[in-house]
């Protein structure tokens, strides 16, 4: 009579085999398949319609992202904390004085970590000119997936998401991912 273990040493045999032939069949479906197949897919991942949302900004004032179609538009999830932030406010700031024209700034400040006085402090030592929107709740931020702060997500002039970028971000950076967008 066969022991617990030999039974379960026979039943994982009988699987391992169908499950390693199984997966040698996706993978080679997967690297044989049609590369533009593969860039299509990736490509309309890529452009899907931004969610829609509504956030006080620092001036009290409502702003929503549908305000904003027709124009290139850059959300970057940020807080005052952020070391990494604090490194990339200087280039946002740089980028949106050469780009305001073409490119709309939304800055949403992750205000359910931050207080008003500490927003506030953020914008006047860094310069900021574009707007702060404050997302009291965390709702957007979590919308949108920003779990890493910065996280930043460009929309282009049909406000799909073209670009979702975790991390600081610098102005070359921000020109090579904007300007075809500008272009099209």
């Amino acid at each position: 009579m066969a022991t617990n273990d030999e039974t379960r040493g026979s039943t994982m045999k009988k699987w391992v085999i169908p499950l390693l032939l199984l997966t040698a069949i996706v993978y080679l479906i997967l690297e044989f398949m049609d590369t533009s197949q593969k860039a299509e897919s990736i490509e309309k991942a890529r452009t899907m319609q931004a969610t829609d949302f509504s956030l006080p900004t620092l001036n009290g004032e409502e702003r929503t992202l549908s305000s904003e179609k027709g124009k290139v538009v850059i959300i970057n999830f940020w807080a005052s904390w952020c070391k990494p932030c604090k490194i990339e406010a200087p280039h946002l700031q740089a980028f949106y004085d050469k780009h305001q024209e073409e490119v709309e700034i939304l800055g949403v400040n992750l205000t359910k970590k931050d207080s008003k006085a500490d927003v506030q402090q953020f914008v006047d030592h860094f310069g900021i000119t574009f707007s702060i929107l404050l997302d009291q709740t965390g709702d957007v931020s979590t919308m949108y997936g920003a779990f890493t702060i910065p996280t930043t997500i460009i929309l282009n002039r049909n406000g799909e998401i073209v670009h979702e970028i975790a991390g600081p971000l610098d102005t070359d950076y921000l020109e090579k991912l904007i300007q075809p967008i500008i272009e099209s």
